[in-house]
């Protein structure tokens, strides 16, 4: 029996047709950057992991910070910068990638001064931002 093959499915999502985020502040560590929540519990339907691509522009940076629920793994995909993870900081280029356990203190810098990077990350254990929880905890 042939299946049929469609264009559209309650969980499939055209990264283009995501606009980044526009609530994230500042004063929660969300400096100069631009956050795409691809796939959620709200947004595809997923149970336990989010998808999302994350744009720094030249010092863009995700400030320290931490999920008590959930894992993230992150994913360099352009630029460069780095990652901390738990009490060490990380030099990242495009290929690399880290985890970040459940709990540990984690975020990201673009060190270019010219160029953008991109970060594509998920969490595992949790559809949301609100069920992964964050914890802002500045350096």
């Amino acid at each position: 029996m042939e299946r049929p093959i469609v264009d559209t499915h309650p969980q499939k999502v055209r990264v283009a047709d995501v606009a980044p985020a526009d609530d994230h502040r500042e004063d929660d560590g969300w400096m100069n950057m631009a956050v795409q929540w691809v796939i959620t519990r709200a947004r595809g339907g997923a149970e336990k992991t989010v998808f999302g691509i994350t744009t720094f522009p030249p010092g863009g940076r995700h400030d320290i910070h931490r999920h008590p629920n959930a894992e993230e793994v992150e994913y360099l995909v352009e630029g460069t910068g780095i990652a901390r993870v738990g009490d060490t900081d990380v030099r990242m280029e495009p290929g690399d990638v880290v985890v970040a356990r459940i709990g540990e203190a984690h975020g990201f810098w673009n060190t270019s001064d010219s160029e953008r990077a991109v970060l594509i990350w998920c969490y595992g254990g949790a559809a949301s931002l609100e069920e992964a929880g964050y914890i802002y905890e500045p350096d």
